[in-house]
């Protein structure tokens, strides 16, 4: 009977490894070549997610250590007017392997260099951050989910706030950075 809980032991070691190489090996000769190609589709799921415009302008995969890694420029955010509510400029992410236990994306790190967010009062009062309203039920499934992961890391950020009901002039914050640790 011990014999026979070695040998399963053995089974189940040797399906997470051939799990483990099959989704290597599809991520580095199948996703990472055409990843760009996936840009509209990666645009729609965020689509989906916040309920706002998201344009990205370009994504490319390499590797790094074991994780693989992914450096998006030019997403942009909007508003329900269409105007720009946050710029990423310029992201790397780095995906982590506990992501597949864990069957939600899990990320080892996120570096944000050079965002722009723009946090606006309309002149009934409300307040707009990135294009989402702060009036009305919380919504912290993103946020939630940023703070699970490891490293969040914002480099030279800019946050303009407008004041459509004072009408006054805009004010911008430059150089702000944050990191987050988990």
């Amino acid at each position: 009977s011990l014999l026979w809980v070695y040998r399963l032991t053995l089974w189940l070691i040797a399906i997470a490894i051939t799990i483990v190489l099959i989704s290597a090996l599809t991520i580095h000769f199948w996703l990472m070549p055409n990843i760009n190609q996936f840009k509209d589709d990666i645009a729609n799921f965020a689509i989906q997610a916040t309920k706002q415009k998201v344009v990205i302008g370009d994504i490319k995969a390499y590797w790094q250590g074991v994780n693989p890694h992914l450096s998006i420029s030019n997403i942009d955010i909007y508003d329900a007017e269409d105007r720009p509510a946050l710029q990423l400029k310029n992201t790397n992410v780095g995906l982590s392997w506990l992501s597949i236990p864990m069957l939600e994306p899990h990320l080892s790190e996120i570096a944000v260099r050079d965002p722009e967010l723009t946090v606006r009062r309309i002149d009934s009062g409300e307040i707009f951050v990135a294009g989402i309203s702060m009036s009305g039920p919380s919504k912290p499934d993103l946020s939630n989910w940023l703070l699970r992961q490891n490293q969040l890391v914002i480099n030279n950020a800019k946050v303009i706030w407008l004041d459509e009901k004072r009408h006054a002039p805009e004010l911008s914050l430059d150089t702000v950075s944050y990191t987050h640790l988990a």
